[in-house]
């Protein structure tokens, strides 16, 4: 699903113009992002969790020459579902 598609879905449900959900949307991403780059932690219910976590600095094996290296620590996002969408996505993959 593209932004605008996105978008056009919440304006319809919420009888909200598109100008009006496009800029609640952006607000919306802002502020999750924001939080984000200020190390909190976002929490969207019946999504689940976002978090920017810390990975260490590691030793790793180039697979085609066997030689060692040292992978620098880095920052990456991490997100946790929900268990209900756990749930869900799990109901989906049975009727397949």
């Amino acid at each position: 699903m593209l932004t605008k598609d996105l978008i056009n879905n919440i304006a319809q449900q919420t009888q909200m113009t598109k100008k009006r959900t496009e800029e609640l949307l952006d607000a919306s991403v802002h502020v999750i992002l924001s939080s984000l780059m200020e190390d909190k932690t976002v929490q969207l219910q019946n999504l689940g969790v976002l978090e920017i976590k810390e990975r260490p600095e590691r030793v790793i094996t180039l697979p085609k020459t066997g030689q060692k290296v040292t992978s620098p620590k880095k920052r990456q996002l991490s997100f946790r579902p929900t268990v209900s969408l756990k749930q869900d996505l799990k109901q989906l993959n049975n009727h397949d």
